[in-house]
């Protein structure tokens, strides 16, 4: 069996935006278990382990999504065994340059890059009104979905 296309996909506080593409890929992936892609959320800021972001729980539960667990900081290693890092911002991508090997910055892309093919940030909607989640929530899933629509027609391969 070919080795698994590992995806890790980081924010600040993996209270909001990581967490959330994490559930809402694993959940459409489900439905596609010939890609062999295994995703994860993590975290740069070091916070201890937190419950989810109540509201952007919430706000995924009405778009079908269950996120579950507890908020998670980044370590080496999610970042070595990533195919695919996604982050959010051109900050958390400059920000992820400086502990990644230079030989794996290729690996590192914006969320609206892989999903929209545009080089935008995707704001933080911590701490912010119910209907910035929402907004923040139905763009990172339409943006899942065409991610997945994108790895169904061309498959993405493990890296070495």
């Amino acid at each position: 069996m070919e080795k698994k296309y590992n995806i890790c996909s980081v924010c600040v506080g993996n209270a909001c935006r990581s967490p959330l593409m994490e559930y809402t890929l694993k959940q459409m992936l489900a439905e596609h278990p010939e890609l062999n892609i295994e995703v994860w959320s993590c975290g740069t800021l070091d916070w201890g382990i937190n419950p989810r972001d109540p509201q952007m729980c919430k706000t995924a539960k009405e778009l079908g999504i269950t996120m579950e667990g507890t908020t998670r900081h980044m370590h080496c290693d999610d970042l070595r065994q990533a195919d695919c890092i996604v982050v959010f911002t051109q900050r958390l991508k400059d920000e992820l340059t400086s502990v990644v090997d230079f030989g794996r910055w290729d690996r590192i892309v914006l969320f609206d890059e892989l999903a929209y093919g545009q080089k935008s940030d995707v704001e933080d909607p911590h701490y912010m009104s119910e209907a910035v989640y929402a907004r923040v929530a139905q763009h990172i899933v339409e943006g899942c979905r065409n991610i997945i629509n994108k790895w169904v027609e061309n498959p993405p391969s493990h890296i070495e």
